[in-house]
């Protein structure tokens, strides 16, 4: 029988192990099982790191989660807006300029209307209008014309991934950023409502004690794990991993999920260009402050994107609209997303005084506010930066992993934008694999 080895109880490897049933080892660095979708108890409130809200498309992910949980989530319709030129509006901003400035609004319908005299503004609305060889901004001035990308799309995400945005790819973003008709951005900036944009109008959340709920739903159901347990090799001639404690376990295979650099590190004698193509992988990191406010309904909403220099966050959530069993009664809680590269650092206290200082610029907090929490998570690797070198780096580096049977998945396995669904799935396929494989 082959024993396979499984690097991380995020919720890729706890799937892994779900669907696998036997003949496997899972590992995990941390205290506790989740990866990034784990959840924190501070003085009555809960917190996520950052926001964690599930969606999902898939038939068998719905019912394999009602299975595990049942009546354990919440549905809540989206009440996400964008705060910008002092005023809120509907997200997605392409869709919602109403309430904008007139002049603001006149340059988003009239940089729309001129992509549409190009082929690369032609298609039916659904977002996929990029030529995968073309950046992201490149894809967002064709795509949306120069009024929203300059008011919203280019400001936003410069933000958040913090490198030149014509470094960046726009092979990730069909599945995630709509795209109106024209008929469309007009209701939007008259104030007519339109349809619901996007993957995420709808979502699940758990209705009491955090998204650390679902990967803890799972643990129930698999067996060999050990927690506290620190890769510091992998040697795939040999069929050994080695564990910073010195244990020592031999695979037939690996399925790893830990982020696919770290991977990269802990194999010995790596190829030069499987080394340099690790090498250039890139990622951000976020600063996830967290504040709890005794105060009740500090917002109405469910999250708020903030695109303008002014304000050093790029999202705001308030987890106590979907789910008020996290925070004290008569209180509000918050998370508050501050992106940085890993190479940057910023005192913590710091961090927190200036997210607290724009959140009363924009009004969400008042000069009195007693805020009984103020934490700060510094998640390492919360985003993977799609360049524009990614995809040929991991055509060197999943051929040269899978020929000696270690499989990377996952969000920071595959190296790429995904939700919590897709996590679970890639679980399942690959417990699928390596059943088929052991069989011929």
């Amino acid at each position: 029988m082959e024993n396979t080895i499984i690097l991380g109880a995020g919720l890729a490897g706890l799937s892994t192990a779900f669907h696998l049933q036997e003949n496997y080892q899972i590992f995990e660095r941390e205290s506790e099982v989740g990866g990034v979708a784990r959840s924190v108890e501070v003085d009555g409130f809960t917190f996520d790191y950052t926001g964690h809200l599930l969606h999902m498309r898939d038939d068998y992910t719905k019912s394999l989660v009602a299975r595990l949980l049942p009546d354990a989530f919440e549905s809540h319709e989206r009440r996400a807006f964008i705060y910008s030129k002092e005023t809120y509006t509907e997200y997605p901003f392409q869709a919602n300029t109403y309430g904008l400035p007139k002049d603001v609004i006149k340059d988003c319908i009239a940089g729309f209307v001129e992509t549409l005299g190009s082929s690369n503004g032609k298609g039916n609305g659904n977002g996929n209008h990029h030529d995968k060889f073309s950046s992201f901004e490149d894809w967002a001035l064709k795509t949306f014309g120069k009024g929203i990308a300059d008011h919203f799309m280019l400001p936003y995400n410069q933000k958040l991934w913090r490198v030149p945005l014509r470094e960046i790819a726009s092979d990730w973003v069909s599945w995630s950023v709509p795209r109106p008709t024209l008929e469309e951005i007009l209701n939007g900036a008259l104030g007519i409502a339109n349809r619901a944009f996007g993957y995420n109008p709808s979502f699940l959340y758990p209705k009491r004690g955090g998204i650390c709920q679902l990967p803890g739903a799972f643990v129930p159901h698999i067996k060999n794990l050990q927690l506290n347990k620190t890769v510091v090799e992998i040697d795939p001639v040999k069929q050994i991993v080695r564990f910073e404690d010195g244990g020592v376990q031999y695979f037939d295979s690996v399925v790893s999920t830990i982020p696919l650099p770290n991977l990269l590190r802990a194999i010995p004698n790596l190829p030069e260009d499987v080394r340099r193509a690790g090498e250039s992988l890139r990622y951000i990191s976020v600063y996830d402050v967290n504040l709890g406010i005794r105060r009740p309904q500090v917002s109405d909403k469910h999250w708020v994107y903030f695109p303008e220099p002014d304000f050093v966050f790029y999202r705001a959530g308030f987890p106590m609209n979907y789910a008020p069993k996290t925070v004290p009664e008569g209180c509000s809680s918050m998370y508050v997303e501050v992106s940085h590269l890993p190479v940057e650092k910023m005192p913590h206290d710091r961090v927190i005084d200036e997210v607290i200082a724009g959140l009363t610029r924009c009004g969400i907090l008042r000069s009195d506010d007693e805020i009984l929490v103020r934490s700060l998570i510094d998640i390492r690797c919360a985003y993977v930066i799609h360049d524009r070198n990614r995809q040929d780096a991991l055509d060197v580096i999943h051929p040269y992993l899978e020929r000696n049977r270690i499989h990377s998945i996952g969000r920071y396995g595959n190296w790429e934008y995904s939700s919590m669904e897709s996590a679970i799935l890639y679980g399942r396929d690959i417990a699928e694999k390596l059943r088929e494989a052991e069989i011929q």
